[in-house]
């Protein structure tokens, strides 16, 4: 501060500067300072006047606003690469059925730029006869109901093509804002179909020159052809496939499922798609999709299921990993702010319920820019790393750790309803949380503080119960563990 004043007085000039210090309750503050030099009548400078503006929160929003933004930068990269890469056509839609956006694939079945169409009613692109179906389609979706609709899709060049359609809801901060219309071009399968009606025996060149598995089946659940990618797909040859029961490499949970997807199908003429788990023989349980057609002969009577098997275990790792990445924090790997809120006020509301308590404790690592200036940030990460993964160890104590930003930690005492038993697992936490820390070729001394709380859930928010352990958490500060407080809102 001294260099400042100096600076200002040689310069005669006003000089800005930042700051930051703890204040009395320990809470990190940041201030804003203007130095301007004061002059006798003489010229001389006789004083400097400083005047200091608290920026703290400006701070804090800024940090927050970057830190939310990185995240949001890199889950939208993620979402864009799988919306992207979609093996079928995607088109985005407002709440009115109007289109603003498609993937790749979308453009290129529909041959249009999107940019044209945007802020179009979506019927613009389905077959003038599908109109009608297609409007009751969206009037379903509205309702809450995604059924699949066989429709057929109209290019800019006047080609119609056949798909299977499904409006699946777009959720932000659950509410439904718009839907994804998934359109999965079936020219291939109606293709095959077709060739298969009109010879048997050029449907079976084909279907074995076709990656995914061609499976026909009757109605009374036989296998009548199985084409030779099931080895690929399900680990087993077709002619072992076709002497086995019905469905018989199905998850035991998803069967039911996919057995009533059959006879609606068989009773209603109409094609089916779902995804479902199959037992592979070498790489376990892998998720697949079927899509399912049934197929009538000249006098309308059922003659046999055509159903398409696709392997979709990679787009399901991609599913998972967006799930992942959205509740959890990408540098620690423990859950999030996001899954702590849900989590905890779900918890809340059992023990709600039950008429008893509930505990949470904050914890805080002191002293965690002086890591960063010594050490480098690489060195802090490593820390808030380890730092996370002995919180993480606790799990099996029925402890439910999560990073809620920067060097702060909470954590949920499930297994305590008492202060006393709440104590006596933050006692716990310190103990498992102690000591010097390994960092490269160094052992650094990494000090934190930790507070809790302990509340009747009735009346009580997970908010309200936080900011009471976060305020035992900064009395402890410089505390010895022993004198821990217990804190009840």
């Amino acid at each position: 501060m001294i260099r400042y004043y100096e600076m200002a007085r040689s310069s005669g000039t006003s000089i800005f500067y930042e700051d930051s210090y703890r204040a009395p309750n320990g809470e990190r503050r940041y201030s804003k300072s203007r130095l301007t030099p004061m002059y006798d009548d003489t010229g001389k400078c006789s004083h400097v006047v400083s005047v200091v503006n608290d920026v703290t929160q400006e701070k804090l929003a800024k940090h927050a606003r970057e830190e939310a933004l990185k995240r949001l930068e890199e889950s939208n990269a993620k979402y864009r690469s799988l919306f992207e890469s979609n093996g079928d056509a995607v088109l985005t839609l407002t709440l009115q059925g109007k289109l603003n956006g498609g993937n790749q694939r979308a453009r290129l079945l529909v041959k249009w730029p999107l940019s044209e169409l945007a802020g179009a009613d979506f019927s613009v692109l389905i077959e003038a006869e599908d109109v009608g179906r297609a409007q009751l389609m969206f009037e379903e979706a509205i309702d809450g109901i995604y059924n699949d609709h066989r429709l057929h899709l109209t290019s800019k060049e006047g080609d119609t093509i056949a798909c299977v359609m499904k409006l699946i809801p777009i959720i932000v901060q659950h509410e439904v804002t718009g839907f994804y219309l998934m359109a999965k071009d079936m020219t291939e399968l109606d293709l095959l179909v077709s060739k298969y009606l009109e010879s048997e025996r050029n449907f079976r060149v084909m279907a074995e020159n076709v990656y995914d598995v061609i499976v026909l089946m009757n109605r009374q659940k036989q296998y009548l052809y199985v084409s030779p990618s099931s080895t690929e797909i399900f680990g087993i040859p077709p002619e072992e496939v076709e002497s086995q029961q019905p469905f018989f490499n199905v998850h035991p949970e998803d069967l039911p499922h996919v057995d009533e997807q059959f006879q609606l199908a068989v009773q209603e003429a109409r094609p089916y798609s779902l995804q479902l788990r199959i037992d592979h023989q070498h790489r376990g349980w892998i998720w697949t999709e079927m899509n399912g057609t049934p197929v009538y002969d000249q006098e309308g009577a059922f003659s046999h299921m055509v159903m398409i098997v696709r392997d979709i275990s990679v787009q399901k790792k991609h599913e998972q990993q967006l799930e992942y990445y959205a509740f959890h924090d990408v540098l620690t790997g423990l859950p999030n702010r996001r899954y702590f809120q849900e989590y905890s006020s779900a918890k809340l509301a059992e023990r709600a319920q039950e008429e008893s308590s509930i505990a949470l404790a904050v914890l805080d690592l002191d002293d965690f820019k002086k890591i960063n200036d010594k050490y480098g940030h690489e060195a802090g990460d490593k820390v808030l790393k380890l730092f996370a993964q002995r919180l993480s160890s606790l799990e099996r104590a029925e402890f439910m750790p999560a990073r809620m930003g920067g060097d702060e930690f909470v954590v949920l005492l499930e297994s305590a309803k008492t202060p006393y038993e709440a104590k006596r697992a933050v006692e716990q936490i310190h103990r498992a949380l102690a000591g010097d820390w390994e960092i490269g070729e160094e052992w650094v001394a990494v000090d934190f503080s930790i507070g809790f709380a302990v509340a009747s859930a009735s009346g009580e928010t997970v908010s309200s119960i936080f900011k009471q352990a976060d305020k035992a958490m900064y009395k402890q500060k410089g505390l010895e563990q022993s004198d821990i407080e217990i804190l009840q809102p």
